[in-house]
This record gives C-alpha cells, structure tokens and sequence, in this order.
C-alpha cells in the first residue's frame, strides 16, 4: 500500500510540476500571462478528461490485471518524446490562433507524458481496489494522496525550484524523477498481485456507507441515475470556477500581486484532500449554512470594489470564503460516491469532465460575453442549485423579507456609504446573513436572486464603484474601463492598474498627463533631448500620453500586445489624433515585432509595460537587453517604466546594468500638479549623457554591488519571489482602524 501512495503522490506531483514548468515557458513566446496561463490550463484538463476516459473505458472492459499491462507500456511512450526530447518552444511567429497554436505545441512537447500521467490517479485506486490487501475496500484515499501530491508541486515550484533552478535544472529534474516513477511502477507490478477473479475491474463494496442514507446506499450499489451525473458533473465545474474566479479578482481588482494565483489553487486541492481522505473532514456548520456562506460571498465581491477594506484582508476575505464553499463541493461529491468500484472511474471522468467544462467557462467564453466578473457570481450559482432541496417550504412573509434585505444590501448600502464605517458594515454583514438564510430555505428562490444579480451586475458595479463608465471592455488580457471623473480627467484603468489620463476639456486635450507629464522622469528626458533623439521606439501604447512629445524630426514607434487598447486609446482619447509629430502603433508581441526594426534604429528605448499585473519577464532580462541593444543607437539609452505597489524591479535591472557593463541611474518624481507619482530607471553605455543625467536631470546613479542584486534574469531563470514588496500590502492593514465609529 505505502508503494501505490509513493507511486500515485510522485505522479501527481510530475503532472501538476510539469503544468508549471511549461506554462513559464511559453510566456515569452506569446506575452500576455493572463491569456497563456488560461490556454495552458485548458489544455491541461483536457488531456487529464482525456487520460480519465482511457482508463475508465479500458478498465471496465478488460480489469485491473490486464490493464495494468498496457500501464506499464504506456509508461515508456514518452520516451519517444518528452521527457527523453527537449522541449524546444524557440519559434518567432504564432501561425494559428494563439489559443490553437497552444494547444499544438503543448500536444507536440508534453502531451504524451502528461496523458500517462493523467491516468495514474485511476490505475493505481483501481489496482488497489482490485489486490488483496486490506486497504482495497476504500480506493478513495489515493484521490488524497494524488491531490496532496498536486499540492506540494504547486506550493515547492515558486518557493523553491523557481527561485534556485533554471528552466533547463528543472526539466533535467523532472526526467530523474520521472525514471523513478517508471522504476516504482515496475516495482509495485511486482510485490502487489491483483485479484484476477474479479469480474472486469469489479472490487468489494466500499467504506463510507455512512455518508449516505439508505435509501441512496440502495442505489449505488448499482447504476448512476443521469440527476447523479448531472450532479458530478456541476459539482466538478462549480469548484474549478470558483478558484480560477478568485484568481481573477484578486489579480484584476484586489492586488495584482504575481504568485498569489496560487493560494486559491492551493485551496481548491486543500479542500479535495480534507474531504477524499480515509476519513473525510468537513465541519457540518459549513454545510448547514451554506446558503448564507454564499450569499456573503456574493456580497464581498461587490464590496472589494469599493477598496475600504485593506488589502491583504480583502484576500484573507475571499480565500476564507473559497475555501468554505470548496469544502461544500467536495463534502456533496464524497456523499454521492459509488459505492461500487465499477463506477468509481466513471466517478472520476464526470468530475473531471465538469471541471474541463468550467475552465473553457472561465477562462475562454465569460471573457469574451461579458465585461464584468460574473464568472465568480455563475460559480457561486452552480453551487446553490446543488443545495439539496429542505423538507420545508418558505412561507412567502419569510420570502418577502429576505428579498427585501438582498436588495437593500446589494442596491441601496453602497449609495449611502462612502467609507469605511463599523456599524455600518456590520449592517450590511447580518442583513446578507440573514436574508440569505431565509432564501436557502428554498433553493429555487436562492438560485432565483443569484440569477437576478448576476444580471444586474453591470449595473451594481457602477452604484458600488460610483462610476459612470462611457465604455467597459474584456477580453483575455482583462478588463478596461474607461470613464471622465470629477476633475473632468478621462482615465483609462486595467484592473488597479491606471493606463493612462487625459484632460476632456478640448484646450488641455495636448497636456501629457499622470505618470508622462513634463515634469515626470520621462516627460523632462524627452523634453531636455539629451540622447538628440531622431527616432524613439515605445513598448506600451495605454493612452499614447507619449505621443505629444513627437516631433516631426523624432517619430515615435509603440509596440502593443493587446488590439483593444489601440482602440481605446484612439476612440475615446486624443494623444493619439493630436500628436505634433509622425506616431506609428504596431501590434504584436514587442520582442517579436522589434526584430523587424532596423539595427540602430532608436536612440531612445521606451519599456513601459511593468505596472500591470505579472511582470513580462521576457521584456526584462540578459537576453532580451541584447535584442534592444542591437536596435539602439551608439549612444542611446534604454529607460524602463518601473512604477509598482508590490514588486521592486530596481535590483534586477542594477544586475542588467552591472552585467552589460551599463549605467544605471533611477529618479522617482512624486504627486505634483498634473503629475503622478512615477518611477522611470535607465541603462546607457554613453558616459557623457549618463553624466549630464546625473547633473542636469537630476538622475539618481543605482549603487552596483557585486553579488547583493542576486541572479540575473534570463530567458532560462527568473523569479519575482525576491522582488515582492510586502511592505506595501502590510501598509494599508497597519494602518486599518477596524473600530472606527
């Protein structure tokens, strides 16, 4: 028994690993992380559905014993790919849509290797239910252990093999281990012998029955009635949902902090092991309060829009209540186990089957029908219409009430509370409380409300953000919002993250404003003209605030990643129109599209693509910087954008400059009139201009000492762990009065 754990834990622990291996990897040859971990995790449930429908189908028709035997030649497959073959993703164009393209490279490079181990969490439950040792009656432990071992990946891989490792360490890494795996799956075949009696893969009837009320212990002892499926199948999908909704909140509208996609991934496994173990662990007030649970859920979404509460608590917030309702799904899916080990693989491809169908929900459809978040709103739906329908029936006065209070909190609060006040949340908290216990009295009713404010959600988020949006848009990189504020400034926002302002009055549309105006780093460096730019190339377009500084001696070249934003930016903004000199925006990829500039072309490099959410770090590192100098001028200089809440990039382009033999200089200008507050940083190799930076310009040198900045970034290493500024999400909670009257 304790090989099939090793066997089932190490399995897992290769699949989840190599995900995140290879989704790192394809970041620098698409850009975009949102976009490219949303692909890669597709992918990923797709072949894991794929490997579960192979082993259920070849376990039902033929056994344990046989099928252990096309296992093990399964297991030499890869062999003739990945892990023996290098994973080669060096390519310079996307030749399908970027989604199809995805799915072909990864299907090439991991697909086998990830197929088999797809399957692994299956053959070893159904090997165990089919031998003679004792353990056999309850083959669920192992979903356990295979989620434990998904969950040490996730958690080690940032923590300890980003950090330590290059991309090539960790894939020679991962081969070592994968050989130990073939070796432990040789081994097991040997020392554990399963019962050939068996009537194709039938195993004993199995522990739990005391999860389940007689009457469903009669059924399972039988067929799945298709209102089961139906309930795997939701069940699978709202829990996949749920997490990758949390993930999106938090790095769209609460921090947009990188590796914090983790904690509710990691809490979505958590709450598999706690409930798939031998003895199942769900506090019963979470299933009993469910309805409130869910209602509060709903209510922390809109409220995190309104940035009262601090930051780090917001997140507390919602992973607590992810956790809680991860737990109820799962709870629901140990419940409704076949008690039959003929339909425990069946089990399985239903779960994963819904979790396949909730990541393209997620990730690829809302994305492209809806401007808001609602996929959180739709998951918290899908796990209200599980709730099991109470014997009792909500009298209509109780109804009455309920929905009266849902509709105070979620319409009426928000207009009449501007900041943060105690009594007043505490208010708003029992009022959802209590309102949503009484829905959940019935569950239609409870979907019904859930429904009604999934519909109303465009417009309760311009009540609770008090905003007029002249245009919301989504799409795979996130949302923009476009709206004039009280200062009749328009503003253009990617989540917490401002692209970009501009005067609406029509005499102050030619005033570069926020982080570009003329007494900003840039906005002086590009009015002083030291580097006598003739040419000056920008990564980043926003608004195109940069295009007032062209002349028409000194065109301005953007390079932009997202379509969307040229056209917001030439739609509802005027830099762009009203530019005194040539600007040329060119889409794609900018470390693509610079290859197709001329060597030399630029004197001044504009990198202006590190304030959103995860940094490109394919933008910013050793092999990247030889790509700019090769489109730089003799004596041009290269100036990042480096202005973030949470992640400090000073050290890693200190270690840029002290490898390229650079000056580095850095000036940070704070809030002044029109200016907001930026920091800018620059590399040159010209000692004349980097002097009359410092003198002139005020320019502050970045001090180089030898081995402090850490690693240097390459195309084959990098790690934001180091760079995390954890004083600026500690500030806002320091300075948090929780008991203000």
């Amino acid at each position: 028994m304790g090989l099939l754990r090793v066997v089932t834990f190490l399995s897992a622990f290769l699949m989840f690993q190599i995900e995140l291996v290879m989704a790192k990897l394809f970041l620098p040859n698409y850009g975009g992380s949102y976009l490219v971990w949303g692909a890669c995790i597709v992918f990923f449930q797709a072949v894991l559905l794929g490997g579960y429908i192979f082993a259920h189908a070849l376990l039902g028709r033929f056994g344990p014993s046989f099928y252990l035997k096309i296992h093990l030649w399964l297991l030499f497959v890869p062999f003739l790919f990945f892990p023996m073959r290098d994973a080669h993703l060096s390519f310079s164009s996307v030749s399908l849509p970027l989604v199809l393209d995805i799915f072909w490279r990864l299907t090439i490079t991991i697909g086998p290797v990830f197929f088999v181990l797809s399957t692994m969490s299956l053959v070893t439950q159904s090997w165990l239910g089919g031998s003679l040792l004792k353990e056999r009656h309850n083959p669920y432990g192992l979903y356990a252990v295979s989620n434990s071992g998904s969950f040490t990946a996730l958690l080690t891989y940032p923590f300890v093999f980003e950090p330590y490792l290059t991309n090539t360490q960790q894939l020679q890494i991962w081969r070592v281990l994968y050989l130990v795996l073939v070796f432990g799956n040789l081994l097991a075949w040997k020392m554990i012998k399963t019962d050939a009696q068996k009537q194709k893969g039938a195993v004993p009837e199995l522990e739990g029955t005391n999860l389940l009320t007689s009457k469903e212990q009669g059924l399972w002892g039988q067929s799945p009635s298709r209102k089961q499926i139906l309930r795997w199948l939701v069940l699978g999908a709202a829990g996949v949902v749920m997490f990758l909704s949390v993930t999106n909140i938090i790095t769209y509208e609460v921090a947009p902090v990188p590796l914090l996609w983790v904690v509710p991934l990691g809490i979505y496994l958590l709450a598999f092991i706690l409930n798939f173990k031998k003895n199942p662990w769900c506090p019963s007030w979470i299933v009993r309060f469910i309805g409130p649970i869910i209602g509060l859920a709903a209510m922390l979404y809109f409220l995190s829009l309104k940035h009262f509460l601090p930051v780090l608590l917001v997140i507390a917030l919602l992973c607590g209540f992810l956790f809680f309702i991860c737990m109820y799904i799962q709870h629901q899916l140990i419940r409704s186990k076949p008690l039959s080990g003929v339909y425990m693989t069946f089990f399985y491809v239903m779960i994963s089957l819904g979790g396949f169908l909730g990541g393209i929900l997620t990730s690829w459809i809302i994305p492209l029908v809806s401007n808001t978040l609602i996929e959180y709103l739709a998951g918290l739906l899908l796990v209200a219409l599980m709730i099991p329908q109470p014997s009792g029936r909500l009298s209509l006065w109780k109804l009455g009430l309920s929905v009266m209070l849902a509709g105070a909190a979620f319409f009426i609060w928000p207009s009449f509370v501007k900041g943060y006040h105690l009594w007043s949340f505490v208010l708003l908290w029992v009022g959802v409380w209590f309102s949503f216990l009484g829905l959940s009295s019935d569950k239609k009713f409870l979907s019904a409300v859930l429904t009604g404010i999934i519909l109303a959600t465009p417009s309760l988020e311009s009540i609770w953000q008090n905003a007029v949006f002249i245009i919301k848009k989504r799409n795979y990189y996130g949302i923009y919002e476009v709206y004039d504020n009280k200062d009749g400034v328009r503003v253009l926002v990617h989540g917490t993250t401002l692209h970009g302002v501009e005067f609406v009055d029509q005499e102050k549309r030619r005033i570069p404003l926020g982080y570009y105006s003329p007494s900003s780093a840039i906005g002086s460096l590009l009015i002083a003209d030291i580097f006598q730019a003739k040419r000056v190339g920008v990564v980043g377009l926003g608004t195109g605030t940069l295009s007032m500084y062209a002349k028409p001696a000194c065109p301005i070249d953007y390079y932009e990643l997202d379509a969307d934003v040229k056209n917001l930016a030439s739609q509802y903004f005027w830099y762009l129109a009203e530019a005194p000199g040539e600007v040329n925006v060119i889409l794609g990829d900018a470390r693509l599209s610079l290859k197709q500039a001329a060597d030399g072309a630029y004197d001044l490099l504009i990198i202006d693509a590190f304030s959103g959410d995860s940094i490109p770090t394919h933008l910013v590192n050793k092999d990247v910087l030889k790509e700019y100098r090769r489109k730089l001028a003799l004596r041009g200089g290269i100036v990042f954008h480096i202005t973030n809440r949470y992640l400090n990039l000073e050290p890693v382009l200190a270690k840029m400059a002290e490898d390229s033999g650079a000056y580095v200089a850095v000036k940070d200008v704070g809030d002044e009139g029109v200016n907001m507050r930026s920091i800018w940083c620059i590399l040159t190799w010209d000692d004349d201009r980097f002097l009359k930076l410092i003198t002139g310009e005020n320019w502050q040198p970045l001090e180089i000492v030898p081995g402090r900045q850490g690693r240097i970034w390459t195309d084959d290493y990098s790690t934001i762990l180091p760079i995390i500024n954890i004083g600026e999400l500690e500030l806002s909670l320091k300075s948090f009065k929780p008991f203000t009257w």
